[in-house]
């Protein structure tokens, strides 16, 4: 039960790291006038060992957007995960899969983990679906993303790398029109 709640608290994490809410009238891709940044993320660990410590073997792969119309912002975010019996959540025989919907109210940039541009959260609402269970959470914070068009491998985010451990991340901005 420890690993399933440390995988929903990794799981909860990476959507925070990823996150921020729409309101309805804010449609995905918005439209010309407004700034938008989409990210791709893919975390994957495969190490039996030293993956303990992002809660066992497994990943967690989607994509979040960030809009921003003057000073109004919203956003949406999509993810999906998944524990490994051999050193998975829960030990083994404690795979799964889990989704996760973000809906991003508000967001800024300010300097923080990811550097002097990085995605602070205000207030998201998200929905778990670990197990096929839902559950809802609130992030306030910083998501760990820089705020930086770009390229981010294992390395760029947490600084270090061992085998077995692959994390990427894609950041692309497109401009007011």
């Amino acid at each position: 039960m420890r690993r399933l709640s440390v995988f929903i608290a990794v799981l909860t994490g990476a959507a925070a790291l990823l996150a921020i809410s729409a309101p309805p009238a804010g449609a995905y891709g918005g439209g010309a006038g407004h700034e938008m940044w989409q990210i791709g993320l893919s975390f994957n660990c495969n190490s039996p060992t030293a993956c303990d410590q992002f809660g066992g073997t497994g990943g967690f792969w989607g994509w979040a957007e960030f809009d921003r119309d003057g000073s109004a912002t919203w956003g949406d975010a999509e993810f999906a995960g998944c524990g490994h019996t051999v050193g998975g959540v829960g030990g083994p025989g404690g795979a799964g899969a889990g989704h996760v919907s973000i809906e991003i109210e508000s967001w800024r940039i300010a300097p923080g983990s990811a550097g002097p541009q990085t995605f602070y959260g205000n207030g998201e609402e998200t929905d778990f679906r670990p197990h096929g269970v839902k559950v809802t959470r609130h992030f306030h914070g910083d998501s760990g993303i820089p705020a930086t068009p770009g390229h981010y491998s294992t390395a760029d985010v947490f600084g270090f790398t061992f085998p077995g451990l692959a994390v990427q991340i894609q950041v692309a901005y497109r401009p007011a029109k």
